[in-house]
């Protein structure tokens, strides 16, 4: 079996999908649609049961007005005097009162206890007379014709069912069933009101059919005297359905807005996804490697915002590769030119043995001269590497920056004579507070003036002075060197960037301080850095270079 060679680079695969309680939950596009269509459906349906309930209130409300308005117009018309119909209703009170009397007749058989211990057979003759029969009550509907023809009249015009009572509630006339079968309605809430001279509506069900109906009543009365009552009604199922066909309508009117709005949805969760999807593509290609990718930036929202800083990532990530292959390639660089010195030197003396021992004193001198370069160089990326991945917590002290200047001074004096150079330093006795770390901007400062003094011609100066202003600290160092040219001075402080015309790696392995490698000035940008701190540059070739570092006065 085959086994992958051990310097093949594993590919990189997508992470697998998690396992989700939904299969839904799988695709951002269905949740938005499912979210953003629920949502317009639940809204939907609340509103048309608003709008359901409101129709039908409305509907309620109208046929209750209607069915008043028409009881009234009806009272209206039976309350004319002209009319003649007070004396229909006067003619049925009377026949009402002779049906009670009959009704109510004594019976002939009562009898005293002492009558009853008379002859019995007289008794028995008494006992057999049968009882006076009463009167038949006259029909209503055939003597008041009248009152028949008004009920049957405004139910033609009402589309309802028209009773009229009289005062006590009784039915005289009825549009659709015979008065003999209606019970009294005189205890009804409507016809209560209507004789108190109130109008009042009221649904029950009909002592008939049994269905939910609509009840309306209104007084008839000549002056002070109060005839009757109108009394209308009318199914429930009827005013249902005047509103059904207006629910329906909103109802479709709801289907067809939730088809629309799911196909919105649709549309809007696609054109929200596809960035999404272009930016999953760019990540995986970019986890492949492929750091050309960059995601069209065509919104100003938040899928801009995240296009943008994807492609910043993306361009960060290959600045940093870049770096790295750079720093990787600079370092290699300046390792293999001292150590094939050292080899080549070692093959000399070895080859030589002790034939020349003057050529091999001077071989010996500049092996152990390169050796010296190798250890600064690997100082040098210590300190570096030390910086960038631990650096120090913020300053937290109050610290004068003026004896640690006047020391760097010092230390750098016997340097700056060995190399020719007059150095000055111009810093007051006290300066003021800043928060800084002490010892690393000491660090800083010696960096400064070691590069100064070893790129500045024997003769030449180098200064530091340091001066406040009403907002920052100011250290400058300055040098009568080559300069530095115009399109080196944006890379001066780059790792192992190194301005060959105005430098010597030469004089600086020789002398002290200093790696020689590009690598002082990177570390003092980091060391400035991370006390709140920067630096720039100044320069003009064959005029020398200023190097000016600030830090923020305290508050």
């Amino acid at each position: 079996m085959d086994t992958p060679s051990p310097t093949s680079s594993a590919p990189v695969t997508a992470p697998a999908h998690l396992p989700d309680r939904w299969p839904w939950q799988r695709s951002l596009q269905a949740r938005m649609i499912i979210a953003f269509g629920g949502a317009f459906l639940i809204i939907l349906a609340l509103l048309t049961f608003w709008l359901g309930r409101t129709v039908y209130n409305t509907y309620l409300d109208a046929a209750e007005h209607d069915l008043e308005v028409a009881a009234f117009l009806a009272s209206n018309a039976l309350e004319d005097p002209l009319s003649g119909y007070a004396s229909e209703f006067a003619q049925y009170q009377q026949w009402e009162a002779e049906r009670e009397h009959a009704a109510v007749a004594p019976s002939d058989d009562t009898r005293d206890d002492d009558n009853k211990k008379e002859d019995d057979e007289d008794d028995d003759a008494e006992r057999a007379t049968p009882a006076p029969t009463p009167l038949p009550a006259p029909t209503p509907e055939i003597v008041l014709p009248r009152l028949q023809g008004v009920a049957d009249l405004y139910a033609r015009d009402a589309n309802a069912r028209v009773t009229i009572l009289d005062k006590n509630g009784h039915p005289v006339a009825d549009s659709q069933y015979d008065i003999e079968r209606i019970t009294p309605q005189g205890a009804q809430m409507e016809v209560v009101m209507a004789l108190r001279g109130e109008e009042l509506s009221d649904i029950r069900a009909d002592a008939f059919t049994g269905a939910l109906t609509l009840f309306a009543a209104a007084p008839i009365q000549q002056g002070s005297e109060m005839l009757g009552v109108v009394q209308l009604s009318q199914p429930m199922q009827v005013v249902a359905e005047r509103a059904r066909a207006l629910v329906l309508t909103i109802i479709l009117a709801g289907v067809v807005a939730v088809l629309a709005s799911t196909v919105l949805a649709v549309w809007i969760s696609r054109r929200l996804v596809r960035p999404v999807l272009r930016l999953e593509q760019a990540a995986l290609a970019a986890a492949q490697g492929d750091l050309s990718q960059q995601v069209p930036v065509q919104t100003s929202d938040e899928l801009g915002a995240l296009a943008q800083a994807f492609n910043r990532m993306v361009g960060a990530v290959h600045t940093m590769l870049e770096q790295q292959r750079a720093f990787v390639a600079h370092a290699s660089h300046e390792l293999r030119t001292p150590l094939t010195n050292i080899k080549l030197r070692i093959e000399v003396v070895r080859a030589l043995g002790d034939e020349a021992p003057d050529i091999s004193e001077r071989y010996l001198a500049e092996i152990e001269s390169e050796a010296n370069r190798l250890a600064r160089l690997a100082n040098a990326l210590l300190d570096l590497a030390h910086l960038e991945s631990r650096p120090a917590p913020p300053p937290d002290k109050r610290v004068d920056l003026a004896p640690m200047l006047h020391n760097a001074a010092a230390i750098m004096q016997l340097r700056a004579q060995l190399a020719g150079v007059t150095m000055t330093a111009a810093a007051p006795a006290t300066l003021p507070p800043v928060k800084v770390h002490p010892e690393q901007v000491e660090e800083a400062v010696l960096n400064l003036l070691d590069n100064a003094i070893k790129y500045t011609p024997a003769g030449g100066r180098v200064a530091l002075t340091a001066a406040a202003t009403p907002e920052r600290l100011i250290v400058n160092v300055s040098d009568t060197g080559a300069g530095i040219p115009p399109d080196d001075l944006p890379h001066i402080f780059d790792r192992f960037y190194r301005v060959d015309k105005a430098r010597s790696r030469t004089r600086g392995g020789q002398s002290g301080m200093g790696s020689g490698a590009g690598l002082g000035l990177a570390i003092v940008k980091q060391l400035v850095e991370q006390n709140q701190g920067s630096v720039t540059v100044e320069s003009t070739p064959d005029q020398g270079a200023n190097f000016s570092v600030s830090f923020p006065l305290m508050a």
